[in-house]
């Protein structure tokens, strides 16, 4: 039977996160990476989010930012995690979570897990890009319709309004319009996270991505 500690909810993470996250950053990078959203929300993305923790080292995340209940976790014990989700989320509420593997277990032994879809990460830790090309530019406020566009025609999930605050984005255009974009989104000590990659169905297989992930490597 796990020990109970006291449930703290918060907006701020517990004080042991953040030291925590640099560790792994530090030591173990590959591990830290793979359950970069929940280091992301207890560092550098900590003021948009709310948290449930107890002092045994399980911490939960809620992003209030998205355009969609999203949670991110740490921990290792199923009871413990279960009575922290039931303190983060309404009953019967839905959440997306992406976690790595030893997450996904912990979570489908605390609830209830209708669907799974596995997403790639690439981790890269070589130089600057080779010259992208004069076609890759910033982009801003002033283009945020056409992202919003590009966001929804290519599928992309977590793209919303808020999301230039979050980050830099540049796109790349095609016959007047933005066909291609993608973004640096979060820093943390000694990594960065490249996402939001779309290209408008209409223009894929033409490098148009590579060109962009160049561009933003360099």
């Amino acid at each position: 039977m796990a020990r109970l500690y006291p449930i703290t909810l918060s907006l701020h993470p517990p004080d042991y996160a953040r030291p925590l996250a640099e560790y792994l950053l530090a030591h173990h990078l590959r591990e830290a990476l793979a359950n970069f959203t929940w280091i992301n929300n207890v560092t550098s993305g900590a003021c948009g989010c709310s948290f449930v923790y107890d002092r045994s080292f399980h911490c939960l995340a809620r992003a209030s930012n998205l355009p969609f209940t999203a949670i991110s976790l740490e921990g290792y014990d199923a009871d413990t995690t279960a009575l922290l989700l039931a303190h983060l989320l309404r009953m019967g509420e839905e959440a997306y979570a992406l976690v790595p593997r030893r997450l996904y277990d912990l979570l489908a032994a605390s609830c209830e897990v209708l669907s799974v879809r596995r997403e790639w990460q690439m981790l890269y830790r070589g130089g600057r890009g080779e010259t992208a090309g004069q076609d890759v530019r910033a982009l801003t406020a002033h283009d945020l319709p056409a992202m919003l566009d590009l966001a929804h025609r290519g599928g992309l999930m977590v793209f919303g309004p808020s999301s230039l605050k979050r980050g830099e984005f540049f796109g790349i255009e095609r016959e007047g319009r933005l066909v291609c974009m993608g973004g640096v989104q979060n820093r943390l000590p000694g990594a960065v996270e490249i996402g939001s990659i779309v290209t408008h169905p209409d223009f894929r297989r033409r490098g148009l991505a590579t060109r962009l992930v160049t561009a933003l490597v360099g």
